[in-house]
């Protein structure tokens, strides 16, 4: 499927009715709906805007036979058109429950937490940068963790827009960190052609006079990004409009150090999997030790991010690390913190 923008303005979907259901059955549930919310296609097939069709759901299940009912997501303008992809009906129960997602996108509904990215040179411990952390907000005010707000546009099909509202909310609220570097997340997967995708959040960029350089985008990867050629376009044009990238979550998952090879990031942060406990684990060591070497092989900082633990900050210190992330330091906050208060048994 192509990015939600490709996708009608009004959702809707055809439903065909199999075996002993028609779709002459329901004309009288219909009579309090305007016209315009529904449409006889055929004896076996309706289409309905998005949200009838989540209405009657629950009045299929009470009153007809839902294993022969079918629907698939289509346009009025050309109902028939995507008929190979229809499923069964209760399949569309999870795109249902995750539909909220659309209202905090269209609002805006989200809040950005910052997270300071530190050095320890020259005795001190200095913040060279924040990572700003997209979190929903839901009608009462309370927050919605982004791991539930990205399965949600994920069912929903709506990866492309959560992730460009994600990114924008960050650069609008990328002066709280002033003379900082300021990482942004993005999801590659969501980005189709980069001179179209990115160009309100570069436009942005400039209209608000932050510097180029300050901006580090960070490649997170939820799914296996397949076409690495792509994902390699998408960073050579953030590196042609002066921007930094950084790959994030090495040395587990798809972010490999065979791919960190072919990337060639400004910036690497070692999977929180390999920082916490690393001082007391051979393996762990092993992988932040050879994350590292590539790192400075192509003269990129090695960042490892989800410190924890004094005794793991001590190790990668004096393993050669550049910079350090987690809640060692400060957990994410509604305002960057200035300095760190902490008081440290590290010989920095």
């Amino acid at each position: 499927m192509g990015c939600d923008v490709c996708l009608p303005v009004e959702r809707g979907y055809t439903v065909y009715f199999a075996g002993s259901n028609t779709a002459e059955n329901l004309f009288g549930y219909f009579q309090d709906y305007s016209m315009n919310s529904w449409k006889y296609l055929n004896e076996r097939m309706l289409w309905l805007k998005e949200k009838v069709f989540y209405d009657l759901i629950d009045y299929l299940e009470a009153h007809m036979d839902v294993d022969h009912i079918f629907a698939v997501l289509s346009k009025l303008s050309d109902p028939l058109v995507d008929l190979h992809q229809i499923r069964k009906l209760d399949s569309f129960k999870a795109e249902r429950e995750a539909s909220w997602i659309d209202t905090l996108i269209e609002n805006s509904s989200l809040r950005t937490h910052y997270q300071p990215i530190v050095s320890m040179e020259n005795g001190r411990i200095d913040i060279v940068g924040h990572e700003l952390l997209s979190r929903g907000v839901d009608e009462q005010g309370g927050i919605i963790p982004p791991f539930k707000m990205f399965e949600a546009a994920r069912i929903r099909n709506r990866l492309f827009s959560l992730d460009r509202v994600c990114r924008m909310q960050s650069v609008r609220n990328g002066a709280e960190v002033k003379d900082k570097l300021m990482f942004i997340n993005f999801i590659p997967t969501a980005i189709y052609v980069p001179e179209h995708c990115l160009s309100t959040t570069f436009d942005l960029i400039r209209k608000l006079d932050i510097k180029p350089e300050q901006v580090v985008f960070e490649v997170v990867e939820t799914d296996e990004v397949k076409d690495l050629e792509h994902l390699k376009t998408i960073l050579n044009y953030y590196k042609s409009h002066g921007f930094k990238y950084a790959l994030d979550d090495v040395g587990t998952g798809f972010n490999n150090l065979k791919k960190l090879a072919q990337m060639e990031p400004d910036i690497v942060k070692l999977a929180i999997e390999y920082t916490n406990g690393v001082k007391d684990d051979p393996a762990k060591q092993a992988v932040a030790k050879r994350v590292l070497s590539a790192a400075h092989e192509m003269n990129a900082l090695a960042l490892a991010e989800g410190i924890e633990r004094e005794e793991d900050l001590q190790f990668l210190h004096e393993m050669g690390y550049d910079l350090y992330q987690g809640y060692y330091f400060s957990k994410p906050q509604e305002k960057p913190v200035s300095k760190i208060e902490h008081k440290f048994n590290i010989n920095v």
